[in-house]
């Protein structure tokens, strides 16, 4: 388990690269409930990929595209866990107090933040999903029956 492990947060962390520039990158051009969430899923398409072919290689069962899905499933809660995060750390940060700058910084706006500022706030987020994602891929995606 412990090479295991490790090959989990070496993908990871390249999907956390793929994540970061992605949000980095376009939270300057789209509202953060947008660019927030197409990082997210790239970063889960491109570490289900990777954790298919090297991670997990001697667990796959069932279908590229069934592991796919639950890799979906098991990343959700990991997702939200990031998303929750994320926001709500730039709304104290970056000093929201009204619901409505609330809910249109988060639908409306574009951030005009520092991207370095963007990123180790989307970082924090990345991590307080990181456990959860792991459990639940070890348990739910490449499960075997007899290990």
């Amino acid at each position: 388990m412990g090479l295991r492990i490790i090959k989990f947060m070496v993908v990871g962390g390249l999907g956390t690269l793929v994540n970061e520039g992605v949000f980095v990158l376009t939270t300057h051009e789209m509202p953060i409930f947008f660019s927030l969430g197409l990082a997210i899923e790239l970063s889960v398409l491109f570490n289900f990929i990777l954790n298919d072919v090297w991670t997990f290689r001697d667990r796959r069962a069932g279908s590229f595209v069934r592991r796919l899905l639950k890799f979906h499933v098991s990343s959700f809660s990991g997702g939200v866990v990031q998303y929750i995060v994320t926001i709500g750390l730039l709304i104290v940060f970056l000093g929201f107090s009204d619901i409505s700058e609330i809910i249109s910084f988060i639908f409306f706006s574009h951030v005009e933040a520092q991207s370095t500022f963007l990123a180790v706030i989307n970082f924090i987020g990345i991590l307080s999903g990181f456990i959860i994602r792991y459990l639940i891929s070890l348990r739910y995606v490449w499960v075997t029956h007899n290990g």
